[in-house]
């Protein structure tokens, strides 16, 4: 069933304008928005309960609304206007489509990893568009899970969803304490890897990443906690041959990533 909603002042608008803006509101109620019929189709193929359809026919193909429109067949649907919908969208140029999902924040005993797994730990992330990038990176490069420790963002923030383009559904993910993080990698025997630059760290070039490998990266700012530094087998640094110290992690992320991806994919020798 329909309903058509045209005023900014509605009880009902006003309630998903909060949720939008409030993050504490997503974390209270447990939701999340996701804007973008590319990222609702990913969306749909993760285990969760959608709670509402918004769409702005002036804006949405009836084509493709035909095509998303029975997926969500028993929850509430809302047709909303041009006005109402730019209060809701947080692109500037949407698609028409947007909708409400329960959140639920992976664990890590949700993870299935095959033998000698590549795995991605970013530690104390707090921005949005750097985990959204990591997670589109390791969408393309077939990583086998991305842990968030300690996280400081909403790993299903809206933004985080619209950087990564849908592929926070995709890639499989958790989030957990960093003790917890490196118990988890030492009941499986993952090799963790320190992204940092420190005179002790080795070139990333010069590691062996085919066997079960863990790369941890902390944030631009203050990089990798002592605890992990203590905790991870060995250190690695990507060589900086200009003034700038320091890469965006996301880029130094898929520096290690696609050269552990290049490690793989060589033949074997005989």
């Amino acid at each position: 069933m329909w309903q058509k909603i045209t005023s900014v002042s509605n009880p009902h608008i006003r309630e998903l304008v909060r949720l939008k803006n409030k993050p504490a509101e997503r974390k209270n109620r447990g939701w999340m928005i996701v804007e973008g019929l590319r990222e609702l189709r990913m969306a749909l193929g993760y285990p969760m309960k959608a709670i509402e359809l918004i769409v702005c026919r002036n804006i949405c193909s009836e084509e493709k609304l035909k095509e998303i429109e029975p997926y969500f067949s028993s929850v509430l649907k809302t047709e909303v206007g041009l006005e109402v919908f730019g209060r809701l969208a947080y692109r500037e140029n949407s698609d028409g489509f947007l909708a409400i999902f329960e959140a639920d924040t992976p664990r890590l005993d949700s993870l299935n990893l095959d033998d000698d797994p590549l795995v991605i730990i970013i530690e104390s992330v707090e921005k949005p568009g750097n985990l959204g990038a990591i997670l589109r990176m390791a969408d393309a490069a077939g990583c086998d899970a991305i842990i968030v420790s300690d996280p400081r963002t909403d790993i299903f923030n809206p933004n985080v969803i619209r950087a990564s383009l849908g592929t926070v559904f995709t890639v499989p993910l958790a989030v957990a304490e960093s003790k917890e993080v490196m118990k988890w990698l030492e009941q499986r025997h993952i090799t963790s890897y320190a992204a940092v630059i420190v005179e002790d760290a080795l070139p990333y070039t010069e590691m062996d990443f085919t066997a079960s490998t863990a790369f941890v990266l902390g944030t631009e700012a203050e990089g990798l906690s002592p605890a992990w530094l203590r905790f991870c087998r060995h250190k690695i640094m990507i060589p900086m041959r200009g003034r700038a110290d320091s890469l965006n992690v996301s880029i130094a992320a898929a520096i290690l990533t696609f050269e552990a991806v290049r490690q793989r994919n060589q033949p074997k020798k005989a």
